[in-house]
């Protein structure tokens, strides 16, 4: 399984929303795309936490930092992958979407 099918299965058991995925296309160094996924609490970001890690556990695949646990907007770099899970709230303060929307966009 791919580090990209792995995420959105993790996304999906925890019942995120709104999960979008931006392709960078080489525009960093450190990683190809970035996650976004609502969540309407940060137990349910735990849930994402909590299956991402069961799922990545018997692959070649590591979580390399978690920033934020137990709070409304918690990043988690995968290497290749950054995944921001954010609170309905969070998502519309920091408004991510606009800053990304220069990025090919894919809705999950």
């Amino acid at each position: 399984m791919k580090l990209e099918e792995i995420v959105i299965e993790a996304l999906n058991k925890a019942k995120a929303k709104d999960i979008v995925k931006y392709d960078l296309d080489g525009a960093s160094p450190f990683f190809d795309s970035i996650f976004l996924a609502t969540v309407t609490s940060t137990r349910q970001a735990s849930g994402v936490i909590s299956y991402l890690e069961d799922l990545i556990s018997d692959t070649e695949y590591k979580i390399r930092n978690i920033e934020g646990e137990n709070t409304e907007w918690v990043l988690i770099d995968l290497n290749d992958i950054v995944l921001s899970i954010l609170t309905e709230k969070e998502r519309q303060h920091f408004e991510l979407d606009k800053l990304y929307a220069i990025y090919k966009k894919r809705n999950v």
